[in-house]
């Protein structure tokens, strides 16, 4: 089995090491790098060459919908999930329509992050 590289974007220096935890205990899953905010993201993107995306809708600079749209030009073959807070249906909808794969509440059951 293909070993799936995952890509974790989020500013939170604690929530980023409970995500790797967490996914790091799942088979199948490398976490191959983190970043804090977008324009880092796109440039780990751009040399790392994840198949995942795990993304924070609010990051400092570029934020998370924004970053979404260039990995979806730039980088149309990886597939974004976008991490949040926020259970707003415009958000869900609108980082859907723009291109993420998915949307998991950071309050979500973890059985919820087995991609």
């Amino acid at each position: 089995m293909k070993q799936m590289r995952v890509l974790l974007v989020e500013d939170h220096g604690l929530v980023r090491a409970g995500f790797r935890a967490l996914l790091e205990g799942i088979s199948g899953i490398r976490v191959i790098g983190e970043a804090a905010e977008g324009r880092s993201a796109l440039g780990m993107i751009s040399s790392q060459k994840p198949n995942v995306v795990l993304m924070d809708i609010a990051l400092p600079g570029l934020n998370g919908l924004a970053t979404l749209e260039q990995v979806v030009k730039y980088h149309p073959k990886v597939q974004v999930i976008m991490l949040s807070m926020h259970a707003n249906e415009e958000y869900v909808s609108r980082a859907l329509r723009s291109g993420a794969r998915g949307y998991v509440l950071k309050d979500a059951d973890i059985s919820e992050l087995e991609l």
